[in-house]
């Protein structure tokens, strides 16, 4: 029997008819038998094969720059089933799969009593019962509201006795029962079905428990009577949201394909109006003005950040990948920690990797982990940063530094959310938000072959641009008072050092090519030097061609209240790159010796995470290599 296919992709709307029982969809210029038109896509996506039993199942090719949805959730790797009339997502083109014969005409076979409303009616009554339902939840502003309508809207539109979903929001389950006809009273259900969905996030349908090896086992199914089942994930914002049950408890009553996929149906709608609520809920219930305020790095007064603040309010409730963009030092840490601390995962570990800092033989093992004895020195089995960042959010910076042989590994974490330890075989499996950070051209690496095309697209589910502190300046003040507050914290000031207008008025002028990690570490030696006084331009120690000269201070001398000066920090000594140098050194001596010469605290002091801290003492000369 022929498979028909009607695709929709860019170039229109068009059918194709296979005789074959295994077959591939490809990209465009690929020797698939069928091609459809994908942005950057040219090899194959889909294999779709029938079975022996005549049902058609279809399986995504991995590494697919896009996820592949269908009525019943995504399809992986695994080959899944697909119900016969079933549309694909195959990014953004829609494959819709036929592999029955094709009804008669609709004016010979329709019989004008399936468009009443009556359970499991094919046409007339779902359509209307979906209609209304959507039309119902659009007005709807709590789960309480919006559950019942969509169970109403199940046993309407099947041949279901019963209906159960079970919640998970705001960190509580919440349990919703409706039995025919409306009756909300609890009752048994098969809890190992509705736990095997919650625990896997995949479709289960059983359309006769009793000749189910497995079902008929379960002693709800027998003690409840029931006969037949499906339970389904309630998924929106990547993340499962609950479960939807519904099963028939009258002797020798099934639930169809059909009935699934009007379960499946709605399910998506309630999954959508749940989502949205989740989404618009996040961004309303902001504190109000003179309340609490929210994450300090989204506090700013420059036109130029606003798209950038407004994203990352807008993705920080949903679990999608995000790539952080921009310049050294404007903050993506920074960023990356709101967007964890704004998510209902900021209860979660946040575990940061800057890939630059590690070495790329041990970049593996650090990430993923190792067993005992999986290389010299390996004495014992560790846990890597995946399995740290469990139930959190892990942050990879400067990801176009990381190896393409590890790309490939990163890849089909973000893909499965499974890791394998160095020198072992066990998988674990993790559950966390991938955050992304560069500040290379993405594109010129991927053209170049130094990028993995396939990591690339899926880094950039959701993207933030963040604009260098030049574009910002009205932000200037408010972060140098930020760390000027961090300053007289870590340095014992029993008050904040004040900016004078003269010195305030060169940081606004400066270019800051190092962005805001240049401006806190200069705001920090300023007030190192002035020893708690008024911050003024000689204690800046800025390039004097580029921040205008500091008024009512004549060169050479020393502002009143200010520090004398020490050696090499003399104005005019040097070149600005020779003069930023020696106040960095300065810089790690003073917090080394803060420190007593414990490197994680000194790294704390400095600002800067410890591996790199050690990097700066070993080019400076302070600390062997």
């Amino acid at each position: 029997m022929p498979i028909s296919l009607e695709i929709t992709d860019r170039a229109g709307t068009r059918e194709v008819e296979l005789d074959e029982d295994a077959f591939w969809i490809g990209g465009l210029r690929s020797e698939c038998p069928v091609c459809i038109d994908l942005p950057g896509v040219f090899g194959r996506v889909l294999e779709v094969a029938r079975d022996e039993r005549g049902r058609l199942r279809v399986r995504a090719e991995p590494g697919l720059p896009f996820p592949v949805r269908c009525a019943t959730g995504t399809i992986g790797a695994r080959f899944e089933n697909l119900l016969d009339g079933d549309t694909l997502n195959v990014g953004p083109a829609l494959v819709r799969v036929r592999h029955r014969a094709a009804a008669a005409s609709a004016a010979e076979e329709l019989d004008p009593a399936a468009l009443s409303p009556a359970p499991g009616s094919p046409v007339g009554s779902w359509y209307r019962t979906f209609m209304e339902m959507a039309d119902h939840l659009e007005g709807l502003k709590s789960p309480a509201q919006m559950v019942p309508a969509a169970m109403a809207a199940i046993l309407r539109a099947t041949g279901a006795d019963r209906v159960h979903v079970l919640l998970d929001l705001d960190q509580d389950d919440q349990a919703y029962f409706m039995s025919r006809p409306e009756d909300r009273r609890p009752f048994r259900v098969s809890r190992s079905l509705v736990e095997q969905v919650r625990d896997s996030g995949r479709v289960v349908h059983v359309p006769v428990a009793a000749s189910d090896p497995v079902a008929r086992t379960f002693h709800s199914v027998r003690s409840e009577g029931i006969s037949a089942a499906v339970a389904l994930p309630i998924q929106a914002l990547g993340k499962n949201l609950g479960v939807i049950y519904a099963d028939c408890t009258r002797d020798g009553a099934q639930l169809t394909a059909e009935d699934l996929q009007r379960v499946a149906f709605c399910g998506r709608i309630l999954a959508t109006a749940l989502g949205n609520r989740v989404l618009v809920r996040s961004l309303l219930d902001r504190p109000a003005p003179g309340g609490q305020a929210r994450h300090w790095a989204l506090e700013t007064g420059s036109p130029a950040c606003a798209e950038f603040v407004q994203r990352v309010e807008l993705y920080a409730p949903a679990d999608y990948t995000v790539l952080l963009r921009g310049e050294t030092g404007t903050g993506k840490e920074v960023v990356a920690r709101a967007l964890h601390e704004l998510s209902r995962r900021s209860k979660g570990p946040f575990v940061p990797v800057n890939c630059a800092a590690i070495p790329e033989q041990l970049m593996e093992s650090m990430l993923f982990g190792h067993e005992k004895g999986a290389f010299t020195g390996a004495l014992q089995a560790r846990r890597g940063h995946f399995e740290e960042a469990h139930g959190g959010t892990i942050f990879l910076d400067e990801i176009g530094d990381m190896a393409l042989g590890l790309q490939a590994k990163i890849l089909r974490v973000l893909q499965d959310r499974i890791v394998t330890p160095v020198g072992g075989r066990r998988q674990v499996r993790v559950d966390v938000r991938i955050l992304a950070a560069t500040h290379q051209d993405l594109e010129r690496m991927v053209r170049e072959g130094r990028f993995r095309e396939d990591l690339y697209y899926r880094l950039r589910e959701l993207e933030i641009v963040l604009p260098p502190l030049r574009d910002r300046r009205e932000d200037v003040r408010p972060l140098a008072q930020r760390f000027l507050a961090e300053a007289a914290e870590e340095l014992g000031f029993a008050e904040v050092p004040a900016l004078s207008a003269e010195a305030e008025a060169a940081l606004v002028a400066a270019p800051w090519r190092g962005n805001i990690r240049e401006l806190r570490h200069v705001v920090k030696g300023a007030a190192l030097r002035a020893g708690g006084g008024t911050i003024r331009p000689a204690h800046l120690d800025l390039d004097r061609a580029s921040s205008g000269p500091p008024a009512a201070v004549a060169p050479g001398s020393v502002a009143p209240g200010a520090a004398t000066p020490v050696a090499g920090e003399a104005a005019g000594a040097g070149t600005w790159k020779e003069r930023l140098e020696q106040q960095e050194k300065e810089a790690l001596q003073r917090t080394l010796a803060a420190a007593n010469g414990n490197l994680t605290r000194a790294a704390e002091l400095f600002g800067v995470p410890r591996t790199t801290y050690r990097e700066r003492l070993v080019r400076h000369g302070l600390l062997d290599a």
